[in-house]
């Protein structure tokens, strides 16, 4: 048995909320956490030759980042300025569908290398289109991370034929995955993932349930994300997304709402009836114009809200930290509320909530004896976050991703001073140039694609 030491400045455990340890310290024998309390009573009760001293810092759970798109990792800024279906159509789909197999792999990598740096130890990555899936599981298995594998599915609304898919075709591979993948190594799993509503027929939206039901694994769909997605499915089904789902009997404790952004009052309260969760991508939301989700009004209604970076190409990066800090900015300036989210509430989303909405918050999401030891340690001796005299809110209103020192998923470290040690970050950087340069020319010369920020370089 292998036992690792950390003593912080402080800890945050995260449960029970509101409490904050000066002068800490977290016990790990081999992959789990056995004690989280004082540092006094751990060095009387503990030894160990391996302690991390982590003496200006403080030490959180580990982030849990709840969508991601880490093919986007490699086309940051490819379609500035657009509304969320223009962007898909002329900027990400041209993209994707230039991408070759093992460019995924790439692309996966250089988005984990960024995500663990700001403090991620968990994540749901939502791949989508029908390559590339053994590719980015590869890539997720080697990042030593915990994550969800969620595999999209778009039939309709696609104008690029190469990514539209036949639904049982789709689904086959959906259990291809499953029987391959789903709870390797306890790290990874599977879940279905229908793009959207516009991009599914109800045929395709029930058998997704039908299959989520069968093998007990998530459903992960962008939801009510933007008022041009809600008109497009009132043309297709007739109905706005939050209220064809509950009629199709598909919403439950399973069932991950993805952005739900554009929701009535009465949506809001079939999301909480049926135990539906909610990722919360605030960042993406304000950068495609797609509106404010009424976060405030889930939480009052008890309705679970986690929280996500969405993909680096409309967000436009992996960073969780900033998601934190924009979790709070963006409802406090929407309701002119200056106490509407608290600092308490963001680290919830990313933490408990995170670990709430898959299925995992009796192994993860909060610093407690008897689970997985994923600790996030972050520095706070830097200008912009010292002298510190609340630790919460140095993270989360003056903390950046760089402030994050250390990253550690089951007892094993992935990241130490900085430094990533499950991947080679110079080698993939320089990959993830290459392949970034071929997948656009690829995208020029197949599609005849287009990107702003040509017309302003020359």
């Amino acid at each position: 048995m292998s036992t690792l030491i950390v003593e912080a400045k402080y800890v945050i455990p995260v449960r029970p909320r509101g409490k904050i340890i000066r002068d800490g310290s977290i016990v790990v024998e081999d992959d789990q956490i056995v004690f989280v309390g004082k540092r006094d009573e751990a060095r009387r009760r503990f030894h160990s030759d391996t302690v991390i001293r982590a003496e200006r810092h403080v030490v959180i759970p580990g982030l849990i980042n709840a969508h991601n798109h880490l093919f986007q990792s490699i086309l940051k800024n490819i379609g500035i300025d657009m509304e969320l279906v223009s962007w898909l159509r002329t900027s990400i789909h041209p993209t994707l569908a230039s991408f070759r197999e093992e460019d995924f792999y790439v692309a996966a990598k250089w988005g984990l290398i960024e995500n663990i740096k700001s403090g991620v130890t968990t994540l749901v990555e939502n791949h989508y289109g029908p390559f590339g899936y053994d590719w980015v599981a590869k890539a997720l298995i080697e990042s030593k991370l915990k994550a969800v594998l969620a595999r999209g599915i778009y039939e309709l609304n696609v104008l690029l034929d190469i990514l539209k898919e036949e639904p049982d075709k789709a689904l086959s591979h959906v259990e291809y995955l499953v029987k391959k993948y789903h709870g390797y190594n306890n790290r990874l799993w599977i879940a279905v993932a229908p793009m959207h509503p516009y991009n599914a027929s109800k045929e395709l939206l029930l058998k997704a349930k039908e299959l989520s039901d069968k093998y007990g694994i998530l459903y992960h769909t962008h939801t009510a994300e933007s008022k041009k997605d809600q008109e497009l499915v009132v043309q297709l089904h007739g109905k706005t997304d939050v209220e064809l789902l509950y009629e199709l009997g598909i919403l439950s404790p399973r069932y991950h709402a993805v952005h739900a952004v554009n929701v009535s009052p009465k949506e809001i309260k079939l999301l909480a009836k049926t135990g539906a969760h909610v990722i919360h991508n605030p960042e993406s939301n304000m950068y495609l114009g797609s509106g404010i989700a009424p976060i405030p009004d889930y939480i009052e209604n008890n309705v679970n809200v986690a929280l996500g970076t969405d993909g680096a190409g409309s967000n436009n990066n992996n960073d969780m930290i900033e998601a934190l800090r924009f979790a709070v900015f963006l409802h406090r300036a929407a309701r002119s509320h200056p106490s509407i989210i608290t600092a308490w509430d963001a680290i919830e989303m990313a933490t408990i909530n995170g670990a709430r909405a898959l299925g995992l918050e009796k192994q993860i999401g909060s610093l407690e004896p008897g689970k997985k030891a994923d600790i996030t340690i972050i520095r706070l001796d830097s200008p912009h976050t010292a002298p510190v005299t609340d630790p919460l809110g140095a993270i989360v209103y003056c903390a950046n991703a760089s402030d994050v020192d250390t990253v550690i998923v089951n007892g094993e470290i992935v990241m130490e001073n900085r430094r990533v040690l499950v991947f080679d970050e110079e080698k993939v950087k320089e990959e993830a140039y290459r392949t970034q340069e071929e997948i656009l020319d690829r995208a020029r010369e197949k599609f005849g694609a287009t990107f702003p920020y040509e017309k302003f370089i020359i």
